[in-house]
């Protein structure tokens, strides 16, 4: 019974991928406040996003601000909220699929990403469809982006099938689909920087442990998503 009682508050805190909790990052810039022990692969400015499922007067959100990509999550952040109150949002590695990145002959190169909600009701096998969202990088190029970000998916989807393994033989499995950090700091410390890529690696994180969001912050649990 008092597990069931965990099992129901941590469904609780599974909420919504708008608005994350946001704090004043090293660099005097808005910065989403971490996970414990989240590891901050990147920082991307010039990049507008386009985002749909959300709760707007439309159901869809555009705006420039920054990307932000860590080993459980990209967030994008807008320098200010919209009409609506939304200013930022918060996408799962854990629940990206059908990734790619498009170079139209006409209009800005983008990279565009399904992603599963994570309110009640979404995840794979939720009955809430899932974002389409669009990052067109307005401003350089990308060969310093775009490997980082499809390599955090690759070691992403490895854990997942390791930890979906060790649900087969654990009659009360933890779901776990974060990379470990100590892989992702040696994927980051033999990226490729490429010159004409605005995109800034961060060797020093961004925000320190000690603006870590407090548990009843957190948009969703990380390690608890739906498989």
């Amino acid at each position: 019974e008092r597990e069931r009682e965990r099992e129901r508050e941590r469904e609780g805190k599974v909420s919504m991928a708008a608005n994350p909790p946001l704090v004043m990052g090293a660099n005097g810039m808005l910065t989403p406040a971490p996970f414990a022990g989240e590891y901050f692969v990147l920082g991307r400015d010039g990049v507008q996003i386009e985002v749909n499922n959300v709760r707007t007067g439309n159901g869809k959100w555009k705006a420039d601000g920054f990307l932000y990509l860590s080993h459980v999550r990209c967030v994008f952040v807008a320098p200010k909220a919209d009409a609506s109150g939304l200013q930022s949002f918060d996408f799962p590695l854990a629940y990206v699929s059908n990734e790619k990145f498009n170079q139209p002959i006409f209009g800005c190169n983008n990279l565009s990403i399904d992603c599963f909600s994570v309110a009640d009701g979404g995840g794979p096998n939720g009955t809430i469809p899932p974002h389409n969202a669009k990052f067109y990088l307005k401003h350089g190029g990308s060969n310093t982006l775009l490997p980082l970000f499809f390599r955090m998916l690759e070691v992403t989807r490895i854990e997942q099938r390791r930890a979906a393994a060790a649900a087969q033989q654990s009659q009360y499995p933890e779901v776990v689909h974060t990379a470990p950090v100590d892989e992702v700091k040696k994927i980051v410390n033999v990226a490729y920087v490429d010159p004409n890529d605005p995109t800034t690696i961060y060797v020093t994180q961004p925000v320190g442990q000690d603006k870590v969001m407090d548990n009843d912050q957190m948009p969703y649990e990380p390690t608890g998503l739906k498989p």
